[in-house]
């Protein structure tokens, strides 16, 4: 029986051989290996699908991100158009008003057709249609026609001037004609008023002409005129010695601006600093005329009260 064992033991073992049984066994080694680089490939497998899914959100981010900043720009830049297109039509702001300028000329020639005098008038016209912008809108018609009619009748003489100067026979020759130019140079919305300040420029021979100004302020409610003192809490004394101990502080500290020797004692003799104002953001300018405290060459000597200074 132990004999047959063994052979038959024999005969199996090379049946199993001949049948490939050896080469389909593997150690548990070889199985631990064959396992591991499956989960290995497995994993490599997931973090290929992860950065996939990664890039794909990344690319649609970035996708998303242009589609939207696409549009903003295209905002931005139809807002930059449509400033430049308003400032191109000669639309203005001020705070929450809009206008524009307007301008008024006429001219007038000596006996033999030259050119003696002309005059320019530029002032607001407010666009929001209320009653105050109205009233504002025709009170400079009312302003521009009452300028023509005094220079037409003579009550201003500037043109009378012009045209006698011509026919007196006096020599004139390289002389330019007689002028008056009116420009708008500030509108300031501010306090519940609005300020519009002109500056202009009358020639009437010589080397040069003299600069001007004039200052309206309208009330906001019903766009009619009224006055600094109106819209200040302090009286108009307060008003002209603080005015007063800015200019002699200006002239002390700043002598180099070149004062006239009686600039100070002209400054401490006056006694109305407020009809020479206008107004801005941060306050109210207060302004001496070439030759009253200096030469031309100095211009306009200007000192500003703050709106706190001024009691607001």
């Amino acid at each position: 029986m132990r004999k047959f064992g063994t052979i038959l033991t024999g005969i199996l073992a090379a049946a199993c051989i001949l049948a490939g049984c050896g080469a389909a066994q593997k150690t548990p080694a070889e199985t631990e290996s064959m396992v591991s680089m499956q989960e290995t490939e497995a994993e490599n497998a997931d973090t290929q699908e992860e950065t996939a899914a990664a890039e794909s959100i990344g690319t649609e981010a970035e996708t998303t991100a242009a589609e939207t900043a696409e549009p903003e720009g295209e905002t931005a830049d139809a807002e930059t158009a449509a400033s430049a297109e308003s400032e191109a039509a000669g639309c203005l702001t001020a705070g929450a008003y809009s206008y524009h300028l307007e301008t008024k000329t006429q001219s007038w020639d000596d006996a033999s057709g030259q050119e003696a005098c002309s005059v320019s008038l530029e002032y607001p016209v407010f666009e929001g249609g209320t009653d105050a912008e109205n009233a504002m809108n025709a009170f400079y018609q009312e302003w521009a026609a009452d300028k023509l009619d005094a220079w037409e009748t003579g009550e201003d003489p500037l043109v009378t001037d012009a045209l006698e100067i011509r026919e007196s026979g006096a020599d004139i020759e390289g002389m330019p004609p007689f002028s008056d130019e009116y420009s708008v140079t500030g509108v300031t919305a501010v306090q519940g008023v609005i300020s519009v300040l002109q500056e202009n420029y009358c020639y009437t021979g010589g080397v040069h002409g003299m600069p001007g100004r004039e200052n309206h302020i309208f009330r906001e409610t019903d766009g009619k005129e009224t006055t600094l003192p109106d819209i200040l809490p302090l009286s108009e004394e307060e008003v002209n010695e603080l005015v007063r101990e800015q200019f002699l502080t200006r002239i002390e500290e700043h002598p180099e601006d070149g004062y006239f020797p009686e600039a100070a004692d002209a400054v401490k003799e006056e006694m109305d600093f407020i009809s020479q104002s206008y107004l801005t953001q941060e306050g109210v300018v207060f302004y001496a005329r070439p030759y009253e405290l200096g030469p031309y060459a100095a211009g306009y000597i200007e000192v500003t009260l703050t709106w706190e200074q001024l009691g607001l």
